[in-house]
């Protein structure tokens, strides 16, 4: 019957992602269990196989020279129409556009001089590869006076659930520490080489964004987010903390945002980049995590996916206009050292004598005081690199445990997180 409601069979599977929230509409669920499977079940039930089905030549849609093809209603096939507005990545590697890639990532020409960098490893991971490409797309950006960066992808679920554990639990087995310390201390260089490029840096997130895909988030110029996003530091879950910089970044914001009231109580942001980090704090959509302080006020929430990477690049030719890149070293805040430190110390023990955390659970939440309250020294003045050190010490220190590992190799193989 799809002929008597819709122009094409396009619109119905449209209508259906667009209008109910499906991931896949009728014909395009068809092509991906196969026409032979549905033909044998139509005939299985006792209907009657379809005209149109009868005229598809193995599939509804198919690809020719780069072009997405539609099986019309009286036969033959013909290029899907465009979505106003749409960047489809699949179709920008067909046409040649790939400026460098590799395994886990790719790096593609938008035009107008933007480049986008494509998460496309096992869950989007970010390891060696994506590590790599960013430091190299930085670095050729400028060179080539480009207009700059979005960091994306098209995959419908995630947008990158973390940092390779794979290559951590690797590491932390062979006993690799000075590898594992270089590994950290790349992935924080990558983060700040986005925070800190000549040129605009736009993520665009969607679905999860866990860990170091958050941490990559966070230092963008601008995100502009789907609105199901599900954002959080969640590396108290495998027994870590965040080294890509997302434990720095979280007491920066907070304790930036009092900076204006002299009568806030300073600890006040300690406390609250303390809570999101331990309790690991995820976000069930954009609105969300602004509220949870990983997206800024002027941070974009975007509600059609099919949009997103446009919308992305719209924002960074806006940037480039009168763009004024942001002075490294300029940005310190006030730590409070043994202060903050013995406070969060307490709350630590009373969680401990109460039952609600395990011992591990205690060694974490301490490391994580250590690093938020700028060690155990005095109150001062702390840049963004003092913090940082703090945070890739901390993080090595609880690799080195028993637990942690155990943790790691369990998320490896579950997928979950483990308590103990």
């Amino acid at each position: 019957r799809a002929p008597e409601i819709a122009y094409d069979l396009v619109a119905v599977d449209r209508a259906m992602r667009w209008g109910f929230g499906f991931e896949m509409g009728p014909f395009e669920q068809m092509d991906a269990v196969g026409l032979d499977v549905t033909e044998r079940l139509i005939k299985e039930a006792g209907l009657e196989v379809p005209e149109l089905l009868k005229k598809a030549e193995g599939s509804f849609y198919k690809r020719e020279d780069g072009k997405k093809l539609y099986l019309a209603f009286e036969g033959g096939y013909a290029p899907v129409p465009p979505v106003p507005g749409q960047i489809v990545l699949a179709e920008l590697h067909e046409a040649g556009r790939v400026v460098k890639e590799n395994k886990e990532a790719a790096l593609l020409d938008l035009g107008d001089g933007v480049l986008l960098l494509e998460f496309r490893g096992k869950m989007n991971a970010i390891g060696e590869g994506v590590l790599a490409l960013t430091d190299w797309a930085l670095r050729y950006i400028e060179k080539e006076g480009l207009n700059g960066l979005v960091v994306a992808n098209d995959d419908p679920r995630t947008f990158s659930a973390g940092a390779n554990l794979g290559l951590i639990a690797m590491l932390i087995q062979e006993g690799d520490w000075d590898e594992l310390d270089l590994a950290v201390r790349t992935f924080q260089r990558a983060t700040m080489g986005l925070r800190y490029a000549p040129f605009p840096v736009v993520v665009a997130p969607a679905g999860l964004t866990l860990g170091g895909g958050a941490e990559y988030t966070l230092h963008a110029d601008r995100v502009v987010a789907h609105a199901e996003l599900y954002m959080g530091l969640v590396e108290v879950g495998v027994g870590l903390i965040p080294a890509g910089g997302g434990t720095k970044e979280m007491l920066f914001r907070f304790a930036e945002e009092l900076g204006p009231f002299d009568e806030a109580d300073p600890f006040a942001a300690v406390r609250r980049a303390f809570e999101t980090i331990a309790m690991a704090k995820t976000s069930t959509s954009a609105l969300e995590a602004k509220k949870l302080g990983y997206l800024r006020p002027a941070d974009e929430v975007v509600m059609n996916r099919d949009r997103l990477i446009s919308r992305a690049k719209a924002t960074v030719l806006h940037l480039a206009e009168n763009y004024v890149p942001p002075v490294r070293g300029y940005r310190r805040v006030r730590v409070l050292g043994k202060e903050a430190l013995g406070n969060l110390k307490y709350a630590i023990w009373q969680f401990r004598e109460a039952g609600q955390i395990t011992d591990h659970e205690m060694k974490i939440a301490l490391e994580l005081a250590y690093v938020l309250s700028g060690g155990d020294g005095p109150p001062r003045e702390v840049t963004e690199e003092d913090i940082l050190d703090l945070e890739r010490e901390a993080f090595l220190k609880l690799a080195g445990t028993k637990k942690t590992l155990e943790r790691v190799l369990h998320t490896l193989k579950t997928g979950k997180p483990m308590r103990n």
